[in-house]
C-alpha cells in the first residue's frame, strides 16, 4: 500500500491533520492501532451517566478553530462559565491560589503576601528548574502551601527535574495588580474561564472532525510495528505501507522506538487513574472542578452534573501515580470514596455506577533534555518530511485547540 502522507495515531491531532489534508485534496492515510478513534478523547455511556476518559472541557480562543471542531456536531453544546475551587485545610478557596490568598486565615495571608512581595521585588530570572521558577515567581509560602504539593501529586515526580517553563501559558502566575483586583472582588482572568462541552460527551468532537474524512482514508486495528525512515516504509500486522512523508502523534518515545532510534534520553511521564463515579443524589457544590493539594488520594475532582445540569452527582476523580506504580482497583476506590466523604463531597450518597480508567502516559515530564532532543530531532527530520506532533508527539503540555492549530499549520507545508 502506498500513500503520500502516512499519519500514525487516531486522536484529535491526527484526525485534524487528515481533515485539513482532505480539504486540500492531498493523498494520506491515518493508521490507528485500536478499534476506535479518539485517543484519550473518548466517552463512556454507562447506567445513565456520561463520562469521558478524563475531564475534557474545550476552551477555544480562535473562532475558526471552534467552527472547525463543532460544525458537524450531532448534539447540543453547553457553554459554561468556569467555577473552580481549592480544598485547603478543610476550607474551599477560589482558584488560582496565588490570587486568592486573602481568603486564607490572616496569619497565612500575611505569610503569603510577604513572600510574594519579596519575590516580586527580587525579580529573579535565573531559574534552572520548576521549583526555582515557582519560588522566584510566587515566594515560598504560596509555593509550599499549594503549587509544589499539588504538582507533586499531579506529576508524581521530583519537580526539580522539570524545566522551569514546563507549563508555559497554562501556569496561573500573579502580580500585585491581580492580587489587589482580587482583594477588591474582581475575578482574575484565565485561559479557560469559559468552556464548551457537548451534551453527549467529548467524543462528539471526534465524530465531528472525522465526518469530513473519507472512510477509506482511516485504517482501524492497524498497529505500526516498525518504521524505516531511510526506505520510507511502515510495517503493520497486515502489510507494509510506503510513504513519502510521515506524521506521528504517538508518544514521542514510542515513535522513536518504532524508528529504532536510541535517543539516550529518558522520556519520563506519569500515569493517571481516573474513577468515573455516579451517585443517586445531587452534588452539594456548584463547582465544576476542585483541586486537592493535601492528603487526599486524588489531586482533582470534577462534576459532570454541574456542567450538564443533571440531578445525580456524576464525578471524575483523578489520581496521579508514577508510570510503573502498581494499581489495586478495590483499595484505590475505597480510599477515594473515604476521602470524598472526608472533604464533604459525598454524604448519604449511594454509589450507583463506576468505571476505572488508566491513562498511561498522562502528563509528560518536560525536561531540558527532552526539549533539546525533540527540537534537534525536529530540525533535522522535518526538512526530510518526518514530523512528530501533538501533545504526546511533541512531548509537551498544550490544549486541544493548540493541537488543531499545529495540524492546520503542518497541512500547509505537506
Amino acid at each position: 500500500m502506498d500513500t503520500d502522507v502516512l499519519i500514525i495515531g487516531g486522536g484529535v491531532t491526527s484526525l485534524s491533520l487528515g481533515n485539513f489534508l482532505n480539504k486540500k485534496n492531498k493523498d494520506f492515510l491515518v493508521c490507528e492501532k485500536s478499534s476506535e478513534l479518539g485517543g484519550y478523547c473518548k466517552t463512556i455511556h454507562q447506567d445513565g451517566f456520561i463520562w469521558d476518559y478524563a475531564g475534557h472541557f474545550f476552551h477555544f480562543n480562535q473562532p475558526e478553530i471552534k467552527e472547525f471542531a463543532t460544525k458537524n456536531l450531532e448534539c447540543s453544546l453547553v457553554s459554561v462559565s468556569k467555577i473552580s475551587k481549592i480544598f485547603y485545610n478543610s476550607q474551599y478557596i477560589d482558584f488560582p491560589f496565588q490570587n486568592n490568598i486573602h481568603q486564607l486565615p490572616k496569619k497565612e495571608f500575611i505569610e503569603c503576601l510577604s513572600d510574594l512581595l519579596g519575590a516580586t521585588l527580587s525579580k529573579s530570572t535565573k531559574n534552572s528548574n520548576f521549583i526555582e521558577f515557582v519560588y522566584s515567581s510566587l515566594g515560598r509560602s504560596i509555593s509550599d502551601k499549594f503549587i509544589i504539593p499539588y504538582n507533586e501529586k499531579l506529576y508524581s515526580c521530583n519537580l526539580s527535574d522539570l524545566d522551569a517553563g514546563c507549563m508555559g501559558r497554562f501556569f496561573p502566575s500573579t502580580d500585585l495588580n491581580s492580587l489587589v483586583a482580587s482583594l477588591k472582588g474582581s475575578k482574575s482572568p484565565s485561559y479557560n474561564d469559559k468552556f464548551i462541552y457537548p451534551e453527549n460527551g467529548c467524543y462528539e468532537f471526534i465524530k465531528s472532525i472525522k465526518k469530513d474524512i473519507p472512510e477509506n482514508k482511516v485504517l482501524l486495528n492497524t498497529e505500526v510495528t516498525d518504521i524505516n525512515l531511510d526506505l520510507r516504509t511502515a510495517t503493520t500486522k497486515t502489510g507494509t505501507i510506503t510513504f513519502n512523508k510521515l506524521v506521528s502523534s504517538a508518544p514521542f518515545d514510542q515513535f522513536l522506538s518504532l524508528c529504532n532510534i536510541d535517543s539516550g534520553v529518558r522520556f519520563k511521564h506519569n500515569k493517571v487513574v481516573v474513577f468515573n463515579l455516579g451517585f443517586d443524589l445531587p452534588s452539594t457544590t456548584d463547582s465544576h472542578w476542585i483541586y486537592f493539594p493535601q492528603e487526599e488520594v486524588f489531586y482533582r475532582v470534577g462534576f459532570y452534573d454541574n456542567i450538564l445540569d443533571t440531578k445525580q452527582m456524576s464525578l471524575y476523580v483523578e489520581i496521579g501515580l508514577s508510570s510503573d506504580a502498581p494499581i489495586d482497583e478495590e483499595d484505590l476506590l475505597s480510599k477515594t470514596l473515604n476521602d470524598l466523604k472526608g472533604c464533604g463531597i459525598i454524604g448519604a450518597h449511594k454509589l450507583l455506577s463506576h468505571k476505572m480508567l488508566v491513562l498511561n502516559p498522562a502528563y509528560v515530564s518536560i525536561t531540558p533534555e527532552s526539549q533539546k532532543f525533540y527540537n534537534d530531532w525536529s530540525e533535522q527530520n522535518n526538512k526530510l518530511g518526518f514530523y512528530s506532533i501533538g501533545r504526546y508527539g511533541s512531548w509537551t503540555y498544550c490544549s486541544i485547540e493548540d493541537n488543531i492549530i499545529q495540524a492546520q499549520k503542518l497541512s500547509d507545508v505537506l
